[in-house]
């Protein structure tokens, strides 16, 4: 009995380590499987974190687990993330794994995968990632049987949490869903079984041609499909199906064929269906107080799909809404919507996509007194649209909230006012046939007023456009948007392409505004002149200019806020083309100055990163003003902040703009002149030290006339020519360059009448603007002193005797060191008398003390120099 017992324990023992090594043994041979068919099946990227093996978790199948899957493109989508899931987690015949047959796999588990389907215009598709087959079949020859290293034999899939994306280019199609749910059961390795399946999704967005038709939407699917695994053909048992609140019932068939093709014969039906129901396609009405809508009225949908779809062949398929005296309105509001009528039919009789056929014959209501009808008719899409379309009634928006519940985040008011007709040829529209088109009527829209949570208001006073086949003409327009206004006239051509095909507008208005606060209109508020200038700018966005817009603007603003920047008075004309702006020229008062502008703002390259291409010609623009309103002053010229008067430029600017509209400083090129007649530089640390280094008090407050700087900004740095400043008698010759990150590099020639041995010295300025330093050039002092002493009797000193001119040159390098050095005690002394605390004395004296070291060491090279060219000047001669 305890020798049983003991075999038993010592058996179970054994069976539960095998059950812990085996994963070990086999999760390599998996893993290499994995990589394997990957690489031989896919034209694709397969990555994953990592895969692990159990006899556990779904014991006593084995449990295979891999985690942090990604499936990316190659070649044209490189990069594109085709498939991505959180773990996968296969259940597989623990027996299947001893043999070389392949594996048994019976349950699947996709834990948040994610899918994103992507086709470019030109029809290729980021999807297709098989490889051909490679193996050639010889001629006359046994059919071989080549089997997969995977035996299907499931029993049950899930899919939890998924999102899908599929954007096609082709057709504007975009399609979004997620919080995908989907759980399939059924015997998958057998050849004929029903699989039940429970599919569940939310926040569906679709839209095509640029309307969207669904947002927010949610959808659920009940099936129960009869499965012919073994000749594909997949036939509808019991279902339920739902859009929002609409239930649907779909039956029939359908059947994969061998060539990729789909044979289909499917019907959908609505028996049930009501009229409430279809409002809850409608975004706004589905997402507000649903549960309080009350509707009446009878309504039908059929639709249909039946043959094969191969290829670019369509099967025939069909829908029909009909909407018959049909009338909603919300519990407790006062007004409703009646008359509702709607008789919309698409049709194809199979084949051809070109073949559809879009008939809304009916589109009618009356909404609190004011009855509005439309009509549709549109063939041909895909070769030569044919259209025909209608509209025409009034709606009163102000009646709005009396029938749907806005609640206190929106106001709404106005008329409008609409009769149009229109019908044609894409054909005769790009041929400009305008003969063969019908365009007529007008659209007004007059007093309106939209009040929304956290946007600007809207206010349209007046708004008049008529048509015809040819033009759009805009007699009125005056329109407000935050304390922003704009009036415009003009006329709109090749409109009908435009809306029907995205292709390009032509025109030309004329538009005028007192105030244009592009701040507030891109998202940032600034309510006031004053305020403008404090407005922090980061969540501005670059504006992009769509390149399917040809128009010419003959502009008049008066005020326009950007950014810090106050524009007053701008006038010119603006040429909109090609996904740019174009200046011809405009003029306009800023920074206290004149400014007239010509050239390019294009975002036709990248969106995201606007190029800009001007030449500036500004006169009499303020310092102060300039350094105020833009931070690339700040930057690259920080010597504005302390700069008076004001100053006159011509430049050209060359630069790539970010996300925010703000330059790109390393990108940006820039030459020109900039003069001044009257330039006061007050309390700037590199003249003030300069002051200090040659005992001249007027070198610390420069007032100068008539100055005129060359520069030009390349590779982050502003480089400028020699220029010379004029201070009375004294005259300072500056050049050099300033980088981005205030970094300085200058030579400084400065003549002081009357300053003996420092009447004409150069230095070197480095360091920044703010930690400046500066470093006299002591041979051109001593130099000066030995040209002083040996040409005149100025110091008292014989011209022949030779020794006494020694003596003399070493006495004026020495009395000019003495200079420094006594400066630099005296500026010490400054620093330490200012200082408040015994932390800031302390480091007071530290900075006084290197001041005096740094002069002692230019006293000591003045005397170093003196010898040097004593020795040159007179040799040895003792």
């Amino acid at each position: 009995m305890k020798k049983g017992l003991k075999i038993t324990g010592i058996t179970v023992a054994v069976i539960l380590v095998l059950m812990l090594v085996l994963p070990f043994m086999f999760q390599d041979k998996v893993m290499n499987i994995v990589k394997k068919e990957a690489n031989e099946m896919l034209n694709a990227r397969l990555d994953f974190e990592s895969l692990h093996i159990s006899l556990f978790s779904h014991f006593p199948s084995a449990s295979i687990e891999l985690n942090g899957l990604s499936l990316s493109g190659v070649g044209d989508f490189e990069g594109d993330t085709l498939v991505s899931a959180r773990s996968i987690d296969v259940a597989v015949n623990v027996m299947s794994l001893f043999g070389d047959e392949g594996f048994d796999v019976n349950y699947i588990v996709l834990d948040r995968p994610s899918v994103k389907a992507v086709k470019l215009a030109d029809g290729r598709v980021n999807w297709d990632i098989m490889k051909p087959d490679t193996l050639a079949v010889e001629e006359d020859t046994t059919e071989v049987e080549i089997a997969s290293s995977f035996r299907l034999k499931l029993k049950h899939f899930k899919i939890a949490d998924a999102t899908l994306v599929y954007m096609d280019d082709s057709t504007q199609m975009q399609f979004y869903t997620d919080k995908l749910n989907l759980k399939l059961s059924g015997d998958m390795s057998a050849d004929v079984t029903d699989i039940d399946s429970r599919l569940s999704c939310e926040n569906i967005y679709l839209a095509m041609g640029g309307v969207s038709y669904l947002k927010q939407a949610r959808a659920e699917a009940k099936l129960t499909v009869s499965a012919d695994l073994k000749n594909n053909k997949f036939t509808l048992k019991e279902n339920s199906l739902s859009l929002n609140a609409i239930v649907l019932n779909l039956d029939g068939w359908l059947a994969l064929l061998d060539n990729g093709a789909m044979e289909m014969d499917l019907k959908l039906n609505t028996t049930e269906i009501n009229f409430k129901e279809l409002l809850s396609l409608v975004p706004a009405i589905y997402q507000n107080n649903f549960d309080k809508l009350r509707t009446t009225g009878n309504m039908s949908l059929t639709a249909f799909a039946k043959g094969r779809m191969e290829g670019d062949a369509m099967p025939q398929f069909g829908l029909t809404l009909n909407v018959k005296d049909a009338t909603f309105n919300y519990e407790g509001m006062p007004a409703s919507v009646n008359g509702i009528n709607i008789a919309a039919a698409v049709s194809n009789p199979g084949g051809d996509l070109d073949k559809t056929v879009i008939d809304l014959s009916e589109f009618r209501f009356t909404m609190a007194g004011n009855p509005f009808k439309a009509t549709l008719y549109a063939a041909t899409p895909m070769s030569d649209l044919n259209f025909k379309a209608t509209a025409s009634g009034t709606v009163h928006l102000g009646k709005v909230k009396d029938i749907y519940p806005l609640g206190d985040s929106i106001k709404l008011s106005g008329i409008v006012t609409a009769d149009l007709r229109l019908a044609g040829r894409m054909s005769d529209i790009e041929k400009e046939n305008y003969e063969k088109i019908q365009g007529e009527g007008t659209f007004s829209i007059a007093d309106m007023d939209l009040a929304m949570k956290d946007m600007p208001a809207v206010a349209v006073k007046q708004a008049k456009a008529s048509i015809s086949a040819k033009a759009m003409t805009l007699s009125q327009l005056d329109v407000k948007v935050g304390q922003s206004d704009v009036q415009a006239q003009g006329s709109l051509s090749n409109y009908l392409a435009y809306v029907l095909k995205n292709e390009t507008i032509k025109g030309t208005l004329t538009v005028t505004s007192s105030l244009l606060d592009l701040n507030e209109l891109m998202g940032e508020s600034s309510s006031t002149e004053e305020t403008a200038t404090e407005t922090d700018t980061t969540a501005l966005s670059a504006i992009e200019v769509p390149k399917n817009i040809d128009m010419t603007l003959n502009a008049s603003f008066k005020k326009i806020l950007f950014q810090k920047m106050v524009l007053d008075n701008v006038k010119g004309k603006l040429v909109v083309a090609d996904g740019a702006v174009r200046m011809t020229p405009l003029s306009l008062n800023a920074f206290g100055g004149l400014m007239v502008a010509n050239g390019v703002y294009s975002t036709a390259e990248n969106a995201l990163r606007p190029q800009v291409n001007f030449d500036l010609d500004i006169q009499k623009a303020s310092f102060g003003q300039t350094f105020d309103q833009l931070d690339m002053v700040k930057q690259i010229v920080p010597i504005f902040e302390k700069t008076g008067g004001t100053y006159s430029v011509k430049f050209d600017l060359k630069s790539a703009l970010d996300s925010q509209m703000s330059p790109d400083l390393n990108t940006l090129t820039a030459q020109g002149v900039i003069q001044s007649n009257d330039i006061r530089l007050q309390n700037i640390e590199v003249f003030s030290q300069l002051a200090t280094l040659l005992k001249n008090d007027k070198l610390k407050n420069i007032e100068a006339k008539d100055l005129k700087i060359s520069f030009a900004i390349a590779d982050g740095k502003v480089k400028t020519s020699p220029f010379d400043i004029k201070m009375g008698s004294i005259t300072m010759n500056l050049s050099g360059e300033t980088g981005l990150d205030q970094t300085i590099d200058y030579v400084a020639k400065i003549n002081i009448p009357g300053a003996g041995a420092l009447s004409n010295v150069s230095a070197t300025i480095g360091g920044s603007f703010t930690k400046p330093s500066i470093k006299l050039n002591t041979e051109e002092v001593v130099k000066n002193v030995v040209t002083s002493t040996v040409a005149s009797k100025v110091l008292g000193v014989d011209a022949e005797d030779v020794e006494a001119q020694k003596a003399a040159i070493r006495k004026q390098a020495e009395d000019a060191g003495n200079k420094l050095i006594e400066t630099a005690k005296s500026e010490s002394e400054k620093l330490v008398a200012k200082a408040s605390n015994p932390l800031a004395k302390i480091a007071a004296q530290a900075a006084g003390k290197k001041l005096v070291e740094e002069a002692e060491k230019q006293a000591q090279n003045l005397k170093d120099e003196a010898e040097k060219l004593i020795e040159k000047q007179y040799g040895n001669g003792e």
